[in-house]
This record gives structure tokens, sequence and C-alpha cells, in this order.
């Protein structure tokens, strides 16, 4: 009968940080449950406890448990010899698509690049509203006017309220996907795994009908309200 799995003796140091880290919470709940994971097998419970006093497969159990023995790899964050890159995404309301691309900084270039591929993709020439925070690198007077000759209203957000631009919601499940726990090599592998995601993403966008039904309950709901975005009342015809 095979010996049931067991973590390795924890060395003082390794015990501490991860009573610390149980007692104090974590900002990462997968840090917070194999803390939990690995202090419950030193104490002498088996996996099948584990998994029930965690809520996890058996399987990822084990996984954790062996994974002490062997030399971790730091997180491809963890020193950023290569610098760093900035994703300029771009979010469709209409269809749902999510597209974008890796820079190595933020400039008025990059974001006149960015603004230019959301125009093209209206080649029928019908005017766009573009959602965008109030980053100096946004409101340049060649952006503006760039925006004025081809028909594009910027809609800036007031400071501190991002949540307001829907494309917020969308880099949660981006970084989750492509950036949580990774140990790319370099910027290209990360960029080639970033548009891996969308194009799996956009793939599996929203039915139109479904996205026709939002728009429909949105309109109906600012009707009712008789409020703008931003709290000014809607002017009545008279």
């Amino acid at each position: 009968m095979a010996e049931p799995v067991k973590v390795r003796r924890l060395t003082d140091q390794e015990g501490q940080q991860l009573q610390k880290v149980v007692r104090q919470g974590s900002t990462s709940s997968v840090r917070y449950r194999r803390a939990m994971m690995l202090l419950a097998s030193a104490g002498g419970n088996r996996v099948p406890v584990i998994a029930w006093l965690v809520q996890a497969d058996e399987d990822t159990v084990r996984d954790v448990i062996h994974r002490l023995g062997r030399p971790e790899r730091l997180p491809a964050t963890y020193q950023r010899t290569h610098g760093v890159t900035h994703f300029h995404g771009c979010y469709s309301v209409g269809d749902d698509t999510l597209w974008g691309v890796n820079r190595r900084r933020k400039g008025t270039a990059n974001t006149l690049a960015a603004l230019r591929s959301i125009r093209a993709a209206r080649p029928d020439g019908a005017p766009v509203h573009v959602i965008l925070d109030n980053l100096s690198a946004h409101n340049g007077k060649k952006i503006r006017r760039w925006a004025k000759n081809n028909d594009v209203h910027l809609c800036f957000t007031p400071t501190n309220t991002s949540w307001a631009n829907p494309i917020e919601a969308h880099f949660g499940p981006l970084r989750q996907f492509t950036l949580a726990d990774s140990n790319h090599p370099n910027h290209p592998v990360q960029t080639r795994e970033l548009h891996s995601y969308l194009r799996w993403r956009n793939a599996t966008a929203r039915h139109p009908d479904v996205l026709a039904a939002q728009r429909k309950e949105r309109a109906r709901l600012r009707s009712e309200k008789g409020v703008r975005w931003g709290g000014r009342k809607l002017r009545i015809a008279a």
C-alpha cells in the first residue's frame, strides 16, 4: 500500500512565512489556499481532508505538496530585467469584441494608432464615440484635431472613475488568463499568449441577439431614469 502524500519537513522560516500568509490573509486567493494546504499537510492531515478543508481537487492538493520539494521558478514579473510593456486595448460595445497591441511605452503616437484602429473598424463612416480616461497622452492637440477630422468623439471619464469605462471589466480576465502565475521568458512570448487569448475570447463573444437585448434594456433604463451619464437631466422636447 502506497504511503500517504505528505509535505516534507518545513524549515522554521517556511513555517513562519506560511503562518503569516494565513493569519494576515493575502490579496492572492491562490497563495492563501496554497499556504493552507501546506500547513494542513505539515500538521498531519491527509490529502482528502485537506481537499475538503480548502474546497479543492485532491490532485491540486497533491501537486502543491509535491512542488514544495522542487525549486520554484520566479514569476515573470519578479524582476523586470527586460522592462515592461503597455497593452493598448480597444473594446467594441456593439459587437462585444476586444483587440489591442503591446507597446514599449505610452504616448500620443500609440494612442493615435489605437484610435485609428477603432475608426477602421467602422468603414461605413458612421460617427464613433470612444470612452477613455483623461491621461495626458489621450487628449493632446494632435489627437483632438485628428478626432474632429474623422468624426470620432472622445468621451473622457472623470478622475478616479475608471469603472465607468466598459473595457475595464475585460482587463481582469485578460490578466488572469495571460499573466497570473506566468513565467514567460520574454515579451514576445507574453504577447503571443495575450493575442491567443484575444482570438479565443472574440471567437466566443456573446450572440448578436443577446447584445441587442442588452442594449434595448439599457436604453429602457435610461429612459425611465430620464438621466444622462453624469447626472444631467434629459431635455424633453416641447
